[in-house]
């Protein structure tokens, strides 16, 4: 596939971040798909990167190896916060994980018809005091938004989830962040949402491999609000505001 000019190349077999120059974004490149070997005896996971893991608890499992991608222990499927067992795809991630997928608790709701906002006014909402591991804050996270942005960067998460900075059209400086989840992953393919992923995630791959796309393109992006925990994330709202998960993208 031919490259793109301010593009860096993602290979999203590897579910790895490439770093790209400031201002940039990443288009896709396949790989060809690897024969997975048996497991040896005794694994209780296979991570992303093709390692084995022989961890007994699902915490932490494949850390520092890009993530779970199979759960070999099928007596046993994932839970996620709330008690619900997912019993499809591989556990990619953990924190708010069902919150994040639409897998939760609270799911029914969620508002599906979007509200109309900005990337200015979402970062100025107040943060809640607590965030619940499993359960919903009302009413920023069972609202759907939808805002106008430029999209500064594009890249895959270890947890398997598309990270895209949104800026403010009127001020590159005011960012935050917007997740498509992998909907291979527990929760996600669980959610009812999972083909809306794929589309939203193949919609981003065709733009960014085609040759009208452009650098920093003013996207239209409809999603859930949610609140993640802050931890230095890049394009992080001051307030940790997201649109997690993301239902639609279009590029006026």
């Amino acid at each position: 596939m031919k490259a793109l000019r301010p593009f860096a190349a993602l290979f999203m077999a590897l579910s790895v971040a490439t770093p790209a120059a400031q201002g940039s974004y990443v288009a896709f490149s396949q790989q060809p798909e690897q024969t997975v070997s048996p497991a040896p005896t005794g694994a209780t996971a296979r991570c992303r990167d093709g390692t084995y893991s022989f961890s007994k608890h699902r915490s932490g499992t494949c850390s520092h190896h890009g993530g779970v991608a199979t759960w070999l222990d099928v007596a046993t499927p994932p839970q996620v916060p709330g008690g619900e067992s997912l019993a499809c795809g591989g556990g990619c991630g953990v924190e708010r994980w069902a919150v994040k997928t639409l897998s939760d608790l609270d799911r029914e709701r969620v508002q599906l018809p979007p509200v109309n906002t900005t990337v200015d006014a979402l970062v100025t909402l107040q943060r809640p005091i607590g965030l619940s591991g499993a359960r919903r804050a009302d009413p920023v996270e069972v609202t759907v938004y939808r805002v106008e942005a430029r999209l500064l960067w594009l890249f895959a998460e270890n947890d398997g989830d598309y990270h895209l900075v949104l800026a403010s059209p009127n001020d590159s400086t005011i960012t935050m962040i917007a997740e498509v989840p992998d909907p291979g992953c527990a929760g996600a393919c669980a959610s009812g949402f999972a083909t809306v992923y794929a589309q939203v995630r193949q919609k981003l791959s065709d733009y960014l491999n085609s040759p009208h796309s452009v650098a920093r393109p003013l996207v239209r992006i409809t999603g859930v609000g949610f609140f993640d925990y802050i931890h230095g994330q890049r394009g992080v709202a001051p307030n940790g505001i997201e649109l997690h998960p993301v239902l639609s993208v279009d590029f006026p």
